[in-house]
């Protein structure tokens, strides 16, 4: 079943089936704003805390609007200044999807949502619809253009944390790199086993675990290179459910996890992001040599399962 409805003051789309309902917000970036498994009772997704969204810009600051639900960060992370043809291209913050407002139709039970750029020239369309326990987001990125132009497109899915759930990196996952000044991990661009590494002062830390709401912190690191294995995710003891994100490895080789465990704005969610840059910044992951480089009139398709088991 699919439907218009509103969710927290905005037009918004549901698609429901026996076990899931998704809600998506096309006039904010065709944000996945709510994934329930019915069954259980269990949101995945960490919700608005407001009762409104506010309406962002195309320079907004991410960290000022609501930092909820399943948001696309395409074609940056972090903002960036890339030098495109001789002319210099400002890249928003958590790039320019998040904050635009899609065109849709609804088709077949699935949700057709396109945008086209206000800053380069390429048209973004994303295709959602549920498949059993799974919500299925397709991608289909075109370089409309004729000058080629690096991007990164990263998963920034925020989910609830809850002090026993148990993390999952993709198999084969055996080191991790610290992206983030840590009062734990210690220093941007350190090293650290995994699942389990020592923090700055000698004591053993879980990386496959959250800590408590209290913990005022935040992390954010990614998996040491390529990863072996297209498929991440959480499991949550308290409603026996296991969160999976499966992805193709070569469109998208790495991972990074973010987490804030009352750090920012006493929120408690983290995020595990298959993206195609290593990592965050256009001018990191370009010097690294880690970055999609999109040529003229190609296509960049892949697309992301979540699975509520």
């Amino acid at each position: 079943m699919i439907s218009k409805i509103k969710f927290k003051e905005r037009h918004a789309i549901k698609i429901e089936n026996d076990l899931l309902r998704v809600i998506v917000i096309p006039e904010l970036g065709g944000k996945i704003a709510s994934i329930l498994r019915k069954d259980k009772e269990f949101e995945l997704l960490f919700q608005n805390k407001e009762q409104v969204y506010k309406t962002p810009q195309l320079y907004s600051s991410f960290e000022e609007f609501d930092a909820s639900g399943f948001d696309d960060a395409f074609p940056t992370i972090d903002k960036s200044n890339v030098l495109i043809n001789g002319k210099n291209v400002a890249y928003p913050d958590h790039g320019e999807i998040w904050s635009g407002k899609f065109d849709y139709r609804l088709e077949n039970e699935r949700i057709i949502l396109e945008y086209k750029s206000a800053i380069l020239d390429y048209n973004y369309k994303k295709t959602i619809y549920l498949q059993g326990d799974r919500v299925i987001a397709e991608y289909n990125i075109e370089n409309c253009g004729e000058t080629q132009f690096p991007c990164i497109w990263a998963m920034h899915c925020l989910i609830n944390c809850e002090k026993d759930m148990q993390l999952f990196f993709p198999k084969g996952t055996d080191k991790v790199i610290n992206v983030h000044e840590s009062k734990y991990l210690g220093e941007v661009s350190k090293v650290h086993s995994y699942p389990i590494t020592k923090d700055k002062n000698g004591n053993c830390i879980h990386l496959d675990r959250v800590l408590d709401s209290s913990a005022n912190n935040e992390e954010k690191y990614y998996v040491e290179g390529a990863v072996k294995e297209g498929k991440c995710g959480a499991y949550y003891p308290s409603k026996d459910i296991t969160y999976n994100v499966y992805f193709d490895k070569e469109k998208l080789p790495y991972v990074g996890f973010w987490v804030t465990e009352g750090g920012f704005r006493g929120d408690y969610n983290c995020a595990l992001e298959p993206t195609n840059g290593y990592y965050d910044s256009i001018d990191i992951a370009s010097k690294e040599e880690k970055i999609l480089v999109l040529q003229p009139k190609e296509i960049l398709e892949f697309k992301i399962e979540i699975e509520l088991q």
